[in-house]
């Protein structure tokens, strides 16, 4: 390149001006950059993802935002279940609670739930046995969840609690309809009636109430006795028919509400629903009637056409243990002219009354000779079997 040639396009480059910048061109190219690469990211990560999934690995995994189903507990499953002594016999499993006895126990999803014999409350899981520091003289829980319930005494009241197994706390804790008036003897105590998914019944001093335990309230649903509402089971309500009656009231209704024109079509004292209402299971209060009328001894109905079915023959002492699904349920049953008192556990079929014997002769059907005269075994019902005479 000569001089002139040089000298020529140098002056052209200086006097030439440079083009105005576009910043929104470039701040839109950049954007549409940084989203490529985004995306490229992703679907490469997707794609590193699933590669490793399928070599067996997992290092990376993508993000679920969907919540995940709760885990379910370690007793989940029922099965045929019994106490004694210091053992909760949990189908093939047993459960040490050495030194304690128990003399009561309920079935949470979470853990068992029991009462020593000085009625002191505590709970035995997987981790072991803890006390809940409360004492109580039965326990409540709902055929599935982590939830019990129970009744504690003060000299001027009754409180009704429930308690959180899984996360160890109380729930709800009230006096409310439980205010105990002076110089009055009480037939019954206050009780926990049942747990119904969501809603407690609580049987207190002024008549049976509905609990909410989301909201930690609550209403009476009748003015009755304490003792009234026997069971809640899937919404339905047994109870005593008429409303108002002198002990023992054994004839039973059911409806969702408690009311005085419900027919009473079922006889019975303690009530126990299977998980969809479907049967109804009915036993006395007392272990051993010494005079046994008709409505003493236990007895099964179909709950939609209040036909009552037949029990074996072979047992002439049964007890309700707890509902293995809504067809099926576990029973203790002393062998008929056994002069032993050989106890069986059965499985009970509600369609038919036909058992199946889970564990044979697992107990004798005697009681202690001091008051309260309790069975050596307990069934998860909550309360003791006790022959009050």
């Amino acid at each position: 390149m000569n001089d002139l040639l040089r000298d020529t396009l140098a002056e052209r480059a200086a006097g030439t001006e440079p083009p105005p910048l576009d910043l929104d061109g470039i701040i839109a190219a950049g954007n549409h950059r940084a989203a490529r690469r985004r995306t490229l990211g992703i679907l490469g990560g997707a794609v590193a993802t699933a590669a490793v999934a399928v070599g067996g690995a997992s290092v990376l995994r993508p993000r679920n935002e969907q919540p995940q189903p709760a885990r379910p507990g370690p007793f989940t499953q029922r099965r045929a279940t019994f106490a004694l002594g210091s053992e909760i016999h949990y189908g093939s499993e047993v459960i040490s609670v050495a030194p304690h006895r128990v003399t009561a126990f309920v079935q949470t999803d979470a853990g068992f739930v029991f009462l020593s014999a000085d009625n002191v409350i505590h709970v035995a899981d997987r981790s072991g046995v803890r006390s809940t520091g409360k004492s109580a003289w039965s326990l409540t829980a709902d055929h599935r969840g982590n939830l019990v319930a129970w009744v504690e005494g003060f000299n001027d009241r009754y409180e009704s609690v429930v308690y959180d197994v899984a996360a160890n706390r109380e729930l709800v804790r009230t006096a409310i309809g439980n205010t105990i008036p002076p110089n009055v003897s009480l037939v019954y105590r206050s009780e926990v009636v049942a747990i119904d998914g969501d809603m407690a019944y609580f049987g207190t001093v002024d008549g049976p109430y509905r609990w909410d335990i989301r909201t930690n309230q609550g209403t009476r649903i009748a003015k009755v006795s304490t003792n009234a509402v026997r069971a809640v089971t899937a919404g339905q309500i047994v109870f005593q028919q008429p409303l108002e009656q002198r002990p023992p009231a054994v004839s039973l209704a059911i409806a969702e509400t408690v009311s005085a024109t419900a027919p009473a079509r079922f006889s019975g004292q303690r009530a126990f629903l299977s998980p969809t209402a479907k049967y109804l299971m009915t036993e006395p209060e007392d272990a051993l009637l010494g005079i046994e009328p008709g409505w003493a001894s236990p007895a099964l109905y179909d709950v939609a056409t209040a036909r009552q079915v037949g029990l074996p023959y072979a047992y002439d002492s049964l007890f309700f243990g707890q509902w293995l699904d809504d067809d099926r349920f576990v029973a203790a049953g002393k062998r008929r002219f056994s002069k032993a008192a050989e106890t069986d556990l059965l499985v009970v079929t509600a369609a038919t009354g036909t058992v199946k014997v889970a564990v044979p002769n697992f107990s004798r059907l005697t009681f202690s000779t001091t008051p309260p005269r309790i069975a050596p075994f307990a069934l998860p019902t909550g309360r003791p079997i006790i022959d009050f005479y």
